[in-house]
């Protein structure tokens, strides 16, 4: 039973060091026949210096693709083999430049010829496979140069929460929810004003009654999040009274919640949302300027309402998109 091959695209990494393990083993192997202490990990390397000589650490990395610690470990161990040398550059003194030496490129030029079998009998294996295996290899690098795996894996992984956050409407049985949820953050990072007691002990009465409405955010049939639209007038909604349970933080609930208040403000002919945050939560902060809300400079005494330093934002609603870069995936 071979786990790895049936692991399929999930194994895709382990594949090809496996199969980079089994080449390289192969090739220790003929060096080792044709009396050559040379290590094939080495080879990028020697080659790029037989080239051009001497490089600095950097330059090389950037030549081969390849990090400055793999560098310097690798020139390491090729410095203490007598294969390069290593000085100061004399123009920086903080660059380091290595070189070939006479031994190195003696090195170089005795493999030369087995180098050409080995790119021959590899042409044969990728012929043998029936597949152009390099096109492959230059376009799937390509990829990753504009978006890397751990991006492109982030992404599907927010987008995956996202759609696993359900947004239900306030319901007389999730009061407490409303209170429990915005107390807990509160009280984590402020105290709980009187203001802030008057709207968690009355939302009904304070926020919908009013025209405004509140939502909750749903995750494995639990209530983990929750955000209120308080109607200020026909054309402008205050944002106000998120909170995201800690254990729910970073699994796009806040973001849904978001989108879903911005969304409704927007259905209901508001031109307009509001914000009252705090400086000291960045995160938040962060996550509405990436929603387009911006510093609000304009007169706004709502900000009175709180002893805790406040900052006050606010969204246009006209032509609003939600951000590209950040689209949740088609249901």
């Amino acid at each position: 039973m071979d786990i790895i091959t049936q692991l399929g695209p999930l194994a895709f990494a382990s594949r090809l060091r496996r199969l980079s393990e089994h080449l390289m083993k192969d090739v220790t192997q003929i060096y080792r026949e044709q009396a050559v202490d040379f290590k094939p990990r080495w080879f990028p390397v020697l080659y790029l210096l037989n080239q051009t000589s001497p490089m600095s650490i950097t330059d090389i990395a950037k030549d081969l693709g390849l990090t400055h610690p793999a560098i310097n470990q690798i020139g390491g161990a090729m410095l203490k083999a007598g294969l390069i040398s290593s000085h100061k550059d004399d123009k920086d003194e903080r660059r380091r430049l290595l070189g070939l030496t006479a031994k190195g490129r003696r090195i170089a030029s005795e493999l030369q010829p087995v180098w050409d079998d080995i790119s021959s009998e590899t042409m044969n294996l990728i012929r043998e496979s029936g597949m152009d295996i390099l096109a492959g290899l230059d376009q799937m690098e390509l990829s990753l140069a504009q978006c890397g795996m751990y991006d492109r894996v982030r992404n599907r992984i927010k987008h995956r929460q996202y759609a696993e956050i359900e947004i239900i409407a306030y319901q007389p049985k999730y009061k407490k929810h409303f209170a429990l949820l915005n107390r807990e953050w509160l009280e984590s990072y402020f105290k709980v004003e009187p203001h802030d007691e008057e709207m968690l002990a009355d939302p009904e009465g304070r926020i919908i009654q009013n025209g405004g409405f509140i939502f909750f955010a749903k995750l494995d049939d639990d209530i983990v999040g929750t955000a209120a639209l308080m109607k200020i007038d026909d054309t402008s909604f205050e944002l106000m009274k998120m909170g995201v349970t800690a254990k729910a933080r970073g699994k796009q609930a806040g973001k849904k919640l978001t989108v879903t208040a911005i969304e409704k403000a927007r259905e209901s002919g508001a031109r307009t949302v509001i914000l009252h945050t705090s400086p000291k939560l960045k995160i938040a902060e962060r996550l509405y300027r990436q929603f387009g809300f911006v510093d609000n400079n304009g007169p706004d005494d709502r900000s009175a309402r709180y002893r805790r330093n406040t900052i006050s934002m606010k969204l246009e609603l006209t032509n609003w998109k939600y951000p590209r870069e950040e689209n949740p995936p088609e249901p």
